[in-house]
């Protein structure tokens, strides 16, 4: 389900005034978004608790939950990737779907996701990124010289990465 782009402003963006393409278009905006947030996004291991009271709560001694917001995501060992609901404070949040394992002190891993509202630099990419796909449909191109534009989608998405030095 696209967040970030609409498929008006994107068929706007595209210059397509017809029907016809439009879930193509909103597939697009999708696979566009999953792309730039596993792009942009880090990730900060720890040692956490998990716990079954009311919605599944995490609980970590060493952690700093309130870096982050609702709407980010976290992976605990052996589960799948969970949507933050609510932080209580910087050592307690619960998520979206119940964890299977409540073994304590299973290793989780914390995913920034994009600020709301979303940084302009950042939906120009993605509607960048939108148009790549929808006018280069084949893997090759034959008889077309391709030269990089500069300040493209590089550019632009370049100081929302999180990099890491290891």
């Amino acid at each position: 389900m696209a967040i970030y782009l609409t498929l008006d402003d994107t068929k706007k963006h595209l210059r397509v005034d017809f029907d016809d393409d439009d879930q193509y278009i909103y597939d697009l905006c999708n696979l566009v978004e999953e792309l730039v947030l596993t792009e942009i996004r880090g990730s900060i291991d720890g040692e956490g608790t998990v716990a079954t009271v009311g919605a599944t709560a995490l609980v970590g001694s060493d952690t700093n939950f309130t870096d982050y917001i609702v709407g980010d995501t976290i992976t605990v060992e052996g589960e799948t990737l969970r949507m933050i609901d609510t932080i209580t404070d910087d050592t307690h949040l619960t998520v979206s779907v119940a964890f299977a394992t409540t073994a304590s002190g299973l290793t989780y891993v914390m995913h920034p996701g994009i600020p709301d509202p979303i940084p302009a630099g950042l939906k120009q990419a993605m509607l960048l990124m939108v148009g790549h796909f929808y006018q280069i449909r084949e893997a090759t191109l034959i008889g077309v010289g391709c030269t990089k534009i500069p300040y493209g989608y590089e550019y632009l998405i370049a100081v929302y990465k999180n990099y890491t030095v290891a």
